[in-house]
């Protein structure tokens, strides 16, 4: 079954365009999975919570220490959720895996390819998503979105990258590259416009979905 990943900078809108996606889907009578990164099981949650909280001592993870955190997260969702879902025949629905890791522990945090790579490479071993798809907005839209979720929601990364476009620029370069994974392939990678309403972004989705899988999805 299609694993699919929602890959972006903060407030691109690929946590309601994924949830959007998995309504549709659901809509043609298909089995879906919504989960994301850092979670989707019970102890990934909980280093979820480490990795984006400030702790009281402002002792804030350095970026291998952040890469860390995210790969343990990453094993557990794999082996305990991802591939069980996929051999299950339901399609899997992420927000966020390894490109983030890219952009953020390895553009933005300094760290090399090859080192996330290393890490990477015996948790997933030929695990790739089939679609992945990488939201690009304006900076001024990305700040508008962030601004506009309560202050309890925002997390230590939406607060440290209210003003970052550069990690917009990065995604946005990611997408149109030939970014192998560990095992040496390109997954496919689709930038969409996450400009205007919910619906023209959702239409720009489902357009590249069909064009990938076919009309039936099947």
């Amino acid at each position: 079954m299609p694993f699919i990943v929602f890959e972006g900078g903060e407030g691109s809108g690929k946590s309601t365009q994924g949830a959007l996606l998995a309504k549709y889907l659901r809509g043609k009578n298909l089995p879906v999975l919504e989960t994301r990164e850092p979670g989707g099981t019970p102890l990934a949650e909980d280093i979820r919570k480490v990795f984006k909280s400030v702790p009281d001592s402002g002792d804030i993870p350095t970026p291998r220490t952040e890469l860390l955190l995210v790969m343990a997260a990453r094993s557990q969702h794999i082996e305990k959720t991802i591939l069980p879902a996929l051999k299950q025949g339901i399609w899997v629905i992420c927000d966020r895996f390894l490109d983030s890791s890219y952009i953020y522990q390895g553009f933005r945090g300094g760290i090399d390819k090859q080192e996330i790579d290393s890490i990477a490479a015996p948790l997933l071993g030929e695990l790739q998503p089939d679609l992945t798809f990488v939201l690009r907005v304006s900076m001024d839209t990305a700040q508008a979105r962030l601004l506009g979720r309560p202050g309890s929601e925002r997390d230590r990364l939406d607060k440290e990258l209210l003003k970052d476009a550069s990690l917009h620029v990065a995604f946005e370069a990611l997408a149109t590259s030939q970014t192998p994974y560990p095992n040496g392939r390109v997954p496919k990678r689709v930038l969409i416009d996450g400009g205007g309403t919910l619906g023209q972004v959702q239409d720009r989705i489902l357009a590249a979905l069909k064009a990938h899988f076919g009309n039936n999805l099947a």
